[in-house]
């Protein structure tokens, strides 16, 4: 009942932003292909067209017909991307899957979500794609997303991907390294991966040993 998802999305953009609230951490467009993963109950079911319609109701619900409504806010879909089939069925573990199935698949709802729900927001992912962490993935955040969809709103990390680029994915080596990874690869804002005056130093630092360039930064500041 599409009709009534994009109620719901209504309904909980004036809810939101009568408190103050201007972005939604949702929807969830991951899909149950492993009964195994602690979140399925989170997503819109295992059916990728069903799921791309609903994505489109709740955005264009969430948004309204513009950002200037009193009603209205971001709609942020998530995980971006593939992130409901891990290895083992555990949160945040890696996965291993071809573009083909990825993109016909577990790709298709985000792509209606930005290209039909003209979509503001998008969450990138925990774990590894294909061996590249997803929020350091350029191929994902640049090429698809933002060249081959036309997205133009800003790209979110989820709670701590980036700092699990040095712990978990190891593919950083330190907190520079994987602030410069992440916004080079499309990423404009973190979620509470490192204190503020950690992140605010490391590109100070990456700046000033051109490890990123000022129009980079500019780049992934001017979408917020």
């Amino acid at each position: 009942d599409t009709t009534l998802v994009r109620k719901v999305g209504h309904v909980i953009g004036m809810e939101s932003r009568a408190h103050g609230i201007h972005m939604i951490l949702g929807p969830v467009l991951d899909l149950a292909r492993d009964a195994r993963w602690g979140r399925v109950e989170e997503t819109y079911g295992e059916d990728p067209f069903l799921a791309a319609s609903n994505a489109v109701a709740i955005v264009k619900g969430m948004q309204g017909n513009d950002l200037t409504d009193p009603g209205a806010v971001i709609a942020e879909p998530k995980h971006f991307a593939v992130h409901g089939i891990p290895e083992a069925g555990n949160n945040k573990a890696p996965v291993f899957v071809g573009e083909r199935e990825a993109r016909s698949i577990f790709l298709y709802p985000f792509e209606k979500a930005v290209r039909e729900g003209g979509a503001k927001g998008i969450m990138a992912a925990y774990h590894e794609l294909d061996g590249i962490p997803c929020v350091s993935n350029q191929w994902l955040l640049m090429d698809v997303l933002r060249k081959e969809w036309g997205f133009n709103g800003f790209i979110l990390s989820d709670l701590g991907a980036i700092r699990m680029i040095i712990d978990t994915h190891k593919t950083a080596k330190d907190t520079i390294d994987a602030v410069v990874q992440a916004i080079k690869a499309g990423l404009n804002m973190q979620f509470y991966d490192f204190e503020h005056e950690s992140f605010r130093q490391a590109i100070e630092n990456a700046l000033a040993h051109k490890m990123l360039k000022e129009e980079e930064l500019n780049r992934a500041v001017k979408d917020i």
